[in-house]
């Protein structure tokens, strides 16, 4: 998020940038901020705030944005289609070098210079080409026997786009991102105050 930020400041040719004017902009407080900034060794110097240049490249170093990681993905549909199409991603330092799906209508496809493969394909081409991360964009009930196969294989972590968490060795990296889970939180939040209405009475 600081990233994000940063670089769109830096395109308005704003040299320096205090810690009071990115809270305003990211609704954080600016005692979280010199916190976070000293975390990875940046001070700011006093009425001028911090560089932004310099924020933005030791903020990139910390993260391992100029690191190229390869990655697969499996499960073609709307939202695997979308991530695949996704071209920011090479722009940070990951690329997905192949795709892999059960349907006949996509095996075979180039979709954004990457060659969809049928999933039986998946352990021979990870012999061929190791990459470190494997991305789930399948149906709940194929999810787990997906991240099985690439824990077996020997992928190093997982991003989860399916509707429930799976479960991994403590050696794997696991990152779950439910659309479904965010849409249900802020749907609860957004009625949590209305009485609950439950086949046509009022709870």
């Amino acid at each position: 998020m600081y990233l994000s930020f940063l670089k769109s400041v830096k395109n308005k040719e704003l040299e320096f940038i205090t810690a009071p004017k990115i809270a305003k902009e990211l609704h954080i407080g600016p005692t979280q901020i010199t916190k976070d900034f000293s975390y990875i060794n940046i001070i700011g110097k006093t009425k001028i705030g911090y560089e932004t240049s310099t924020l933005i490249s030791v903020i990139e170093d910390f993260l391992g944005y100029h690191i190229s990681i390869k990655a697969f993905l499996v499960g073609i549909g709307n939202l695997g289609m979308a991530i695949i199409k996704y071209n920011k991603f090479n722009q940070e330092g990951l690329e997905i070098i192949a795709g892999f799906d059960i349907e006949p209508e996509n095996i075979g496809r180039v979709i954004n210079d990457i060659k969809i493969f049928n999933i039986d394909k998946f352990k021979e081409k990870f012999n061929e080409t190791p990459v470190d991360i494997g991305i789930i964009s399948v149906p709940t009930n194929q999810s787990q026997n997906i991240a099985n196969t690439m824990i077996e294989c020997g992928i190093k972590a997982i991003w989860n786009f399916s509707e429930i968490p799976i479960s991994a060795p403590d050696n794997i990296i696991i990152e779950n991102t439910s659309i479904d889970s965010g849409l249900a939180i802020i749907k609860w939040q957004l009625n949590k105050n209305k009485p609950l209405i439950y086949k046509n009475r009022i709870l």
